[in-house]
């Protein structure tokens, strides 16, 4: 089962920060999970539409320029950092699941996420909830081969597909989008779930688990990943 860091070490520093990245390293995690909104032609990370929880600003980060974002201090200590500054850090040190909140261009996204792959090395995950913008990822990846197998060779990349909620077809979702990753909710899997996505030869990521019980339940259906903000806990149980 892979441990998945939810937005970093987020149970210790704060969420989709350097310093959470950086701790969820040195614990040798398998993923890192992120959050990103396109503002301008950079990439932010940053999971809440609203910035007035998390930094000493107020309004929507993508109805910023990026200059104006990058003035906000989370938690009054660093930055808002940029995907490619967390790429650098992570490199091909766990995988990179990036999820995408808002886009101006899905074009921009895939250049910059391409860049990325070679510069740093980078196994990337792309997630989204909105599934027709997922889609358009996906495709417009693909378009820079001539076949999604030359594409698939030259850019290590897969594709989740997040829901929230438990479908009546189970994983049939995951398979008419063509990815390779089912996520989903921990209070809304089932075994059922987890053997129908098996049989389609599609992996099982299930959000957030931070409790004993659900991450022991999750294991003996047979689920694939799980996303933690308790890296630290989750490697330690599964290591025992």
């Amino acid at each position: 089962m892979l441990v998945i860091a939810h937005r970093g070490f987020s149970s210790q520093y704060t969420e989709n920060t350097l310093v959470a990245f950086s701790r969820a390293l040195e614990l040798e995690v398998d993923a890192i999970e992120l959050d990103i909104h396109q503002v301008g032609n950079e990439f932010l990370v940053f999971h809440d539409p609203y910035v007035n929880k998390l930094t000493n600003g107020e309004g929507r980060i993508f109805d910023m320029t990026f200059d104006q974002a990058r003035l906000l201090q989370v938690k009054g200590e660093e930055q808002i950092p940029t995907l490619n500054e967390v790429a650098s850090l992570i490199g091909d040190k766990a995988i990179l699941n990036i999820e995408v909140k808002t886009l101006i261009s899905v074009k921009d996204f895939v250049s910059y996420a391409k860049n990325l792959m070679k510069a740093y090395r980078c196994k990337v995950v792309v997630s989204s909830f909105d599934h027709p913008l997922l889609m358009a990822i996906k495709y417009s990846f693909t378009d820079f081969a001539e076949t999604e197998a030359q594409a698939d060779e030259v850019y290590p990349i897969e594709f989740a597909g997040l829901i929230a909620h438990a479908p009546f077809d189970h994983a049939k979702f995951a398979s008419s989008l063509g990815v390779s990753i089912a996520a989903t909710d921990w209070n809304t899997v089932n075994a059922d779930f987890v053997e129908d996505a098996h049989k389609r030869d599609l992996k099982v990521w299930c959000y957030t688990v931070n409790h004993q019980e659900t991450l022991l339940e999750l294991q003996a259906m047979g689920v694939d990943g799980i996303f933690t903000d308790r890296p630290d806990w989750a490697r330690k149980l599964l290591n025992q």
